[in-house]
């Protein structure tokens, strides 16, 4: 009896207090919340602290991403001086010659930013290769002038052999055998910062 007692008294006390029970579930349901979110930032934080080590660098990317963005201030400039050009023209305060004038400029403005965006962007500034040997990141700029960083397995990478360049030239193309992108660098104005690991990625230069 007493057995039963103590037991009806636990439920009893139970269904006057609610939040006792909700406090005895809350941990459990808690934790199945809270487990693939822990989850997945210890793997953010096990990808932010493997080591990538430097194999090649590019000097000149820092000219490249300075022409960049002249060319985006120059560009945004020349588009918005255009409307207020049409507008004077319309109220026959400038000349039809002002306005061909700064429409060519417009034109060619576009035409040179997406010219050399679509060169600066295809140019690789950096190349790591990670402490297990087999992760490649590569870094080269954004259509904004920023930094972009690409990762691939290395098993994708062709070599300079596969790709059919030849070694001596201006541009070496990096191609990867799961994607159409096509990037490009230069041995002649680059560093190559150890020899190893480029080769372990390119094969040999020679």
């Amino acid at each position: 009896m007493s057995t039963k007692r103590a037991l009806d008294k636990a439920v009893e006390e139970g269904r006057r207090s609610p939040t006792l029970v909700f406090c005895q579930r809350e941990p459990a349901l808690c934790l199945c919340h809270l487990a693939p979110a822990a989850a997945v930032r210890q793997k953010a934080a096990a990808e932010k602290t493997e080591e990538f080590k430097l194999v090649y660098r590019f000097p000149g990317i820092k000219y490249c991403r300075v022409l960049s963005r002249l060319k985006l201030l120059q560009t945004a400039t020349t588009v918005v001086a255009l409307p207020p050009i049409c507008y004077l023209y319309l109220q026959e305060q400038v000349s039809q010659n002002i306005l061909v004038y700064t429409t060519g400029i417009a034109l060619f403005a576009g035409a040179m930013l997406y010219g050399m965006s679509y060169f600066f962007r295809r140019i690789i500034g950096l190349i790591y290769l990670n402490e297990t040997g087999r992760t490649v990141r590569v870094a080269h700029l954004t259509f904004w002038g920023g930094r972009n960083d690409v990762y691939c397995p290395i098993e994708t990478v062709m070599t300079l052999d596969e790709v059919g360049d030849s070694k001596g030239e201006l541009l070496l193309q990096f191609k990867r055998y799961n994607s159409a992108d096509v990037l490009y660098f230069t041995i002649k104005f680059g560093q190559i910062v150890d020899r190893q690991k480029f080769t372990q990625i390119f094969g040999k230069l020679e």
